[in-house]
């Protein structure tokens, strides 16, 4: 998988607790799955949806709630 990760002071929050990022994985097809993780970070949220992926190529973070 080709780690590309986003990150800006948006999705920065001061205390480690538990939120839900919405992540799109593209495949190396080009296929585009959207999923939901619940993750400390945008970090770890990209590492969870791209490990349930198969043939992940990159994520991006969509959303936080």
């Amino acid at each position: 998988m080709t780690a590309i990760h986003s990150t800006s002071s948006f999705f920065t929050f001061t205390a480690e607790e538990l939120r839900i990022y919405t992540i799109e994985v593209v495949t190396f097809d080009g296929d585009s799955h959207i999923i939901e993780i619940e993750a400390e970070s945008a970090e770890e949220a990209c590492e969870i949806a791209a490990s349930q992926v198969e043939d992940a190529d990159y994520t991006m973070v969509q959303a936080v709630a």
